[in-house]
Parts: C-alpha cells; sequence; structure tokens
C-alpha cells in the first residue's frame, strides 16, 4: 500500500523536470498540479523560469493543469494565457481521468506533476500514471491542505524508515 506514496521522480521545482528524459521514457501528455506546484497558493502569477519550462514543455507534448481549485476563472485565465488546457475542481483521481480523457492519453504515456503526496502521488498511482513530487513554491496553503501535510509528514517518515523514499530537499 505504501508505494502508492512513492513518486516516480522528485525534483525541487518544476522547471527541473527533464523534458527530454520524459520524452525518452515515452511521455507524451504532461499533468501539472496547480496550487504550490506551478504559482503560490491563490496566485494567478506563473514564475518566469517555470513559465519558461512550460513553454517549452508545450513544444514535445499535449500539457494540461489538473487542479482542485474552486477558482475556475483563476484557473481557466491562467491557462488561456499559458496556451494549455485545464481540468478544475479536480478531485484527484477523478480529475486525472477526465484530463486523460481530454487529451486522448493513454495513463503509460502520462505524467502528473505535483507538490503533495497524499493528492498528486497518491492520485497519479491510482489512475495508472507516473508521478513527479515538487518541493511546495509557498508554504502559504488552504487550510485543508494544513491537516493533509501532517499525514504525508507520517507517511514520509513511514518510506523513509522504509526506505522506500526520500525527498531531496
Amino acid at each position: 500500500m505504501l508505494e502508492r506514496f512513492v513518486p516516480t521522480q522528485a525534483v525541487e521545482q518544476v522547471w527541473q523536470v527533464d523534458l527530454a528524459a520524459l520524452r525518452a521514457a515515452g511521455v507524451k501528455h504532461v499533468l501539472l498540479d496547480l496550487d504550490n506546484t506551478l504559482t503560490p497558493w491563490r496566485s494567478a502569477e506563473v514564475p518566469e523560469r517555470t513559465a519558461a519550462w512550460i513553454e517549452q514543455a508545450r513544444q514535445g507534448f499535449r500539457v494540461c493543469i489538473v487542479s482542485n481549485t474552486s477558482k475556475l476563472r483563476r484557473l481557466t485565465k491562467l491557462c488561456e494565457r499559458l496556451g494549455i488546457e485545464c481540468v478544475g475542481f479536480a478531485q484527484k483521481p477523478w480529475g486525472v481521468r477526465r484530463a486523460l480523457r481530454k487529451l486522448g492519453a493513454a495513463p503509460e504515456e502520462t505524467v502528473l506533476i505535483g507538490d503533495q503526496l497524499l493528492t498528486d502521488v497518491f492520485g497519479a498511482h491510482l489512475a495508472g500514471i507516473r508521478s513527479i513530487l515538487v518541493k511546495p513554491v509557498s508554504s502559504d496553503e488552504f487550510f485543508g491542505t494544513y491537516f493533509l501535510r501532517a499525514i504525508e509528514r507520517v507517511v514520509l517518515g513511514m518510506l523513509r524508515r522504509r526506505g522506500m523514499f526520500s525527498r531531496p530537499w
């Protein structure tokens, strides 16, 4: 059961994900979490380096933001600016599956990049896709996420003690 919380890869920031390595691994579709993965929580501003990475990703992959946010206007405007698709109210893994259908993507050709073990990594595993864990870009979060982070710390401790996973940061 714990293996479902182990990401395929972990890097500190989205822009550190090696797109050539993803392509070589057969990935054709990149799903991205929004809050604290691409932007600070509630922000509509994507840092320059992350925006440049997304633009580069668009050149070789279908890219879609899959977010649990209820702020669909913010999500839609941000995705329009970036030229990518989106799925809001995701409730991962269901939103991941909706994104796969929207993109016409096969699970084995898809990766989800996000900042949480309990929603992004676990949701990716349940949807049958790879996952990349990134360090949250901000400590400011939705109040429910603070609860999930407490559980996440327990799970990370269990994974570390069993030698299954240790974050690089």
